[in-house]
């Protein structure tokens, strides 16, 4: 049988104009490589559950792709773009204060007026930092006070949960305000008193010490603990990790204990606001934001991220009104700041609800998560953890991983075996079955069920051979 020979023709320029959306098309073509198959399927997960793009961080050229335009949860990859909006819009030397302020003289250790302890959204704040503005007033000699003790929480607007769809018991979905302390967790003890009788308490923890705090404070915190008036059993006798709702109460009743400790005799506090004409007398500065952006993207504190969005939004337009929804507002502001940074990308589909990722409500591309990626520069490639949650997925790899039920996330860079530095968006979920499990939810468990964690270790693993096959190919 003759062979069929095929002569090459020369193109016109008309007839290759032609087929350049064509080659583009086949360029950017969602079809992953032979390889990429088999890795997913063998993880039991369908092709329509994965996106991902890896891209040469030096040219910017994409290497790999698969539903590059697919919009994604992105969980906690959510704070690289908030960290990227922060030291644009602060600077990395940025620094969050908390003050005290007098509004009277100081005669003879007694402060003749009110004293106003005032939050500055500190996403740091702990006890420590409570210590410090006490010691300043014992340096001045301050030992007392004739008028009030108030705390003000203005700077802020402050949000009860993170996210309402969440566990409300869950210590990540904490109240967010302007003074924050602890991350706003408590820690819940049930106790034996003498005659055998159950009782509870709760306890504000710090590297600085333990301190009780007591009914009063933990009702004007808003303290939700329904297991309280639960069954006695092995597991309710562990420490229980809780959100505070409102911050600014457990702040100001953990300073007035920090400062009697120092010897400064203060009443119980209440709510107020700082005159414009109260005088400074103690600050408390944050370590500088660039620091902070780098725990945030190694230990993904929920609190954290959310106050740091929300002091970035404060920075880019003070008269912002966060009045309603104040984490959407001011995360839509910093996107978008973002979407103009980064440059010509399809933004269609890109939402970010809050700063944190602690919503199913987010949603971004693989191709967009790499526009930020590659926007943000060395500056922010640096801050990326070398670890996800904990574990090193492949050497050489850093990057900010995401995990919800059934949506996990992962976004940095990859250092191949050739030595060529690589940048990748990796997005793995199941829209359906976290549906289902967003319905079932008892919002008074904060507990995972089996099949969701056994899901999210699959994904993890997926997430694991995919790096470890790019860093051998390139």
């Amino acid at each position: 049988m003759p062979m069929l020979r095929f002569r090459p023709r020369a193109l016109s320029i008309g007839q290759a104009a032609a087929l350049l959306p064509v080659l583009w098309l086949l360029a950017c073509s969602t079809l992953p490589p032979d390889e990429e198959t088999p890795a997913i399927a063998g993880a039991g997960f369908a092709a329509e559950s994965v996106g991902y793009l890896l891209f040469d961080l030096e040219s910017g050229t994409n290497l790999a792709g698969l539903q590059q335009d697919r919009p994604f949860v992105p969980a906690s990859v959510t704070k690289v773009p908030t960290v990227a909006a922060a030291l644009a819009a602060l600077g990395p030397d940025h620094r969050f204060a908390t003050t005290l302020h007098g509004t009277g003289p100081l005669r003879g250790g007694t402060l003749e007026g009110d004293l106003i302890l005032k939050g500055g959204g500190d996403p740091s704040l702990t006890t420590a930092g409570l210590m410090d503005l006490a010691g300043q007033l014992r340096t001045l000699g301050l030992t007392r006070i004739t008028g009030r003790f108030l705390f003000d929480t203005t700077t802020l607007p402050e949000v009860p949960e993170i996210d309402p769809a969440q566990p409300r018991t869950a210590g990540y979905n904490t109240g967010v305000g302007a003074l924050s302390v602890n991350y706003n967790r408590v820690q819940r003890v049930r106790t034996r008193g003498r005659s055998g009788e159950p009782g509870v308490e709760h306890w504000s923890l710090s590297d600085a010490g333990r301190h009780r705090l007591d009914r009063a404070t933990l009702d004007h915190a808003d303290l939700d603990d329904p297991s309280l008036s639960g069954p006695d059993s092995a597991d309710a006798a562990k420490p229980v990790w809780l959100p505070v709702r409102r911050p600014g109460p457990v702040a100001a009743a953990l300073f007035r204990q920090v400062a009697a400790e120092a010897g400064i005799a203060l009443p119980a506090p209440a709510a107020g606001l700082t005159p414009p004409e109260a005088a400074l007398l103690a600050r408390h500065d944050s370590a500088p934001l660039v620091d902070l952006s780098r725990d945030l993207l190694r230990y993904s504190n929920n609190l954290s991220a959310e106050l740091i969005g929300l002091g970035a939004a404060r920075g880019i337009d003070p008269m912002l009104d966060l009045r309603s929804d104040p984490l959407g507002r001011s995360a839509a502001l910093l996107s978008s700041r973002l979407m103009v940074s980064a440059g010509p990308v399809d933004w269609q589909g890109f939402v970010l609800a809050n700063h944190s990722g602690l919503t199913t409500m987010s949603r971004m591309t693989p191709r967009q998560t790499a526009a930020l990626l590659r926007a943000g520069g060395p500056a922010l490639w640096d801050l990326l953890p070398g670890e996800d949650e904990g574990r090193a997925p492949v050497p050489g790899t850093r990057a900010k991983s995401g995990t919800l039920a059934y949506a996990k996330a992962l976004a940095g860079t990859l250092e191949a075996a050739s030595g060529r530095r690589l940048g990748f968006a990796l997005f793995i979920g199941d829209e359906a079955a976290r549906r289902a499990f967003d319905a079932a939810m008892d919002r008074s468990r904060p507990d995972m069920p089996p099949e969701a964690r056994a899901w999210i270790a699959r994904a993890r693993a997926l997430q694991a051979e995919l790096l470890a096959l790019w860093a051998r190919r390139y």
